[in-house]
């Protein structure tokens, strides 16, 4: 039997697929005999629960009657294995979701329930935390309140875990412990996750985080968590339990091995059916696997991985990785996969390719790389044989000084030729950008800039963002060598860093490369995936770019009108991928946000949202002020009246 433990995922990340670590880490527990194991995604429970027409109506003032009305079918089209592949439709859903996240959280500036987006509040020590538990608790407290909680209790666990991988679950995971303590304070309450890695010098550092956690994890919880379970269950002292940190009796007990490395091929392959997988806002499921951990290559002068990751990079066996994805296929039906792996060697990328082949699998897959030497033609098409269709790879620079001054170890020249193997292979790849590295010029900028658009067709999409300097970076370990001033004590934040640089300029490359890839606004990574499993690479670039349309040429006297229906909206873009469609200007500490804003056409009368270029927008902008001839309008109106956007009022050309 074991330990009931109960293990949750918290608000707020993606609600279309569920995170590797819990699957992962139930498996651990149940082979260890704890039996009574429960994975609770209260991220995905939280979207399905609040996005929905009866609380939405609740918090409503009567100005959001388009999102009540519209959010039960846009929830159907996120679900619908045929209309989440026609991408207006799909825009129009997400278009809706997005404006009932921030009429859930209307009136309560200080959150944004989305996507990866809660609190605004920060969180470098106990009181900036206890004051977002304590006064900006936004709609999940009462959520935690009346419904989460009480049925997280019923099954009266000893053990509570919540596994925090993203900085928009940290406020959220501390609000639900604190309801959970009050409800039943005899539960004992962890936290483990990358972000509580991250965090623990400020955990460590102030007994008081003992008001919502008995204990934290640090580092690689798998083993350490059942050895836990272990101790709770009266199997094994707690005190023999490596890498983790209690609180007891008002202090802070440490018990750390920073030499301990788990070994890869001990665990087992994880468990998808312990999850609701019909309930997450997508037709298919991506099922994420880590096959390796560590970074190789653990260089980078921005990166922190040597911090936050502990233990050096290995890979579990290629075979049982196999196997592991044999097992999730026959068990859950699914078929498309990201391999999570903070990056791969080629040389990996290749023998898990074999060993998929061998196996036959027949799956679709994204990964991680470097602009490694390693990588040749035949590497990639080993890969896309055995299912690869998209790779991520960070490309963050195209000048020759600046990737010298990073330490990538590469070269521009070697990635142009390898994103033109990747295009041979039939591989798309979503490249990893981002400006005002200290000391970068907007010379130096413009390289970048002129790179990524001269292969745009070989890089199927950009995250573009800015240098945000990192607790643990070599940058930040060594500022002078860099010339910059770190303003804050390392020891006293919890992952990000304020600066001043002696030398340097803000470049606005990152908006540069957005315009660049409109549709990065729009699409979310798992999306990306599943379309170019789908329909192969760059499926959105063709739909953005208007491919695909029958646009027969208008007589120049064909009198139009804007469609029925049809109006303009300016959509704001984040760094970070969330988007604003409210047309607000104000921005939420803590999220990077660009000026970046786009405009699309929405179609209510169809369900339909559509991307405008910039002539696009002005004929219809021309249209709304009244009717017009054809021959008085740019050509893209023959594209804009196939797309049911314009009417041509007296039959000319239809």
């Amino acid at each position: 039997m074991g330990l009931p433990v109960t293990l949750v995922f918290p608000p707020a990340a993606d609600p279309s697929l569920p995170h590797g670590a819990l699957p992962l880490l139930g498996a651990v527990l149940r082979r260890g005999g704890h039996d009574e194991v429960e994975l609770r995604d209260l991220n995905l429970e939280a979207f399905d629960h609040l996005l929905r027409p009866e609380p939405l109506a609740a918090v409503s003032d009567g100005g959001a009657a388009e999102v009540v009305a519209n959010i039960t079918e846009s929830r159907r089209i996120l679900r619908d294995p045929v209309d989440f592949y026609d991408p207006a439709k799909l825009l129009y859903a997400k278009r809706i979701f997005h404006l009932a996240g921030d009429l859930i959280t209307a009136g309560q500036p200080e959150s944004r329930f989305g996507k990866y987006s809660y609190s605004q509040a920060t969180y470098d020590s106990y009181e900036e935390v206890a004051h977002a538990v304590d006064t900006e608790a936004g709609p999940l407290a009462g959520y935690f309140r009346d419904v989460a909680v009480p049925s997280l209790l019923a099954r009266k666990p000893r053990l509570i875990g919540l596994s925090v991988p993203y900085f928009s679950q940290l406020i959220p995971a501390f609000l639900l412990a604190e309801e959970i303590r009050r409800q039943d304070p005899s539960v004992h309450v962890t936290a483990g996750g990358p972000v509580i890695t991250w965090g623990r010098e400020v955990l460590t550092a102030d007994a008081r985080f003992g008001r919502w956690l008995d204990s934290f994890l640090v580092g690689e919880a798998d083993e350490t968590l059942l050895h836990f379970a272990d101790s709770l269950a009266g199997e094994r002292d707690p005190a023999s339990v490596r890498n983790i940190v209690r609180y007891a009796g008002g202090a802070v007990l440490e018990q750390l091995d920073p030499t301990y490395q788990l070994n890869l091929d001990w665990l087992p392959a994880p468990d998808f059916t312990m999850l609701p997988l019909k309930d997450y806002f997508a037709p298919k499921r991506v099922i994420c696997m880590m096959p390796t951990r560590g970074c190789y290559f653990n260089r980078c002068a921005f990166c922190n991985y040597a911090f936050i990751k502990i233990a050096p990079y290995r890979m579990r066996s290629p075979k049982l990785i196999a196997e592991d994805v044999a097992s999730v296929v026959a068990s859950t039906g699914e078929d498309v996969f990201s391999f999570e792996a903070d990056v791969m060697l080629p040389a990996h990328l290749r023998s898990l390719s074999e060993a998929l082949l061998e196996r036959r699998t027949d799956i679709s897959w994204h990964g991680v790389a470097r602009f490694e030497k390693g990588f040749t033609p035949e590497v990639f098409a080993t890969m896309r044989e055995a299912g690869c269709v998209r790779l991520y790879m960070g490309l963050e620079s195209a000048n020759e000084r600046v990737l010298k001054a990073m330490d990538k170890g590469t070269t521009p020249q070697r990635m142009a030729d390898i994103l033109a193997m990747c295009h041979t292979a039939g591989i798309s790849v979503e490249a990893g950008v981002f400006s005002d590295f200290p000391s970068e010029t907007a010379a130096e900028a413009e390289d970048t800039y002129r790179f990524v658009r001269d292969h745009r067709h070989v890089i199927g999409r950009a995250d573009a963002g800015t240098f945000r300097l990192l607790k643990g970076a070599p940058i930040a370990d060594e500022p002078e060598v860099y010339g910059i001033t770190v303003k804050d004590d390392p020891a006293r934040r919890w992952y990000h860093l304020d600066y001043e640089e002696d030398t340097g300029v803000s470049t606005g490359l990152a908006e540069r490369i957005q315009r660049l890839y409109p549709e990065v606004a729009l699409i979310d990574v798992p999306e990306d995936i599943l379309y170019n499993a789908r329909f192969g690479p760059n499926a959105f670039r063709r739909f953005f770019d208007g491919g695909g349309e029958a646009a027969d040429p208008l007589p120049a006297e064909a009198k139009l009108s804007l469609a029925e229906g049809v109006v303009l909206h300016r959509v704001l873009v984040a760094n970070s991928g969330a988007v604003h469609f409210d047309g607000s200007e104000s921005s939420h500490a803590g999220f990077e946000k660009s000026q970046l804003a786009i405009t699309i056409a929405l179609d209510r009368h169809h369900s339909r949202v559509h991307p405008l270029g910039d002539n696009e927008e002005k004929v219809l902008r021309r249209l709304a002020e009244g009717d017009a001839r054809a021959g008085e309008l740019h050509s893209t109106v023959d594209t804009l009246v196939a797309k049911g956007l314009v009417t041509v009022q007296d039959g000319a050309g239809a």
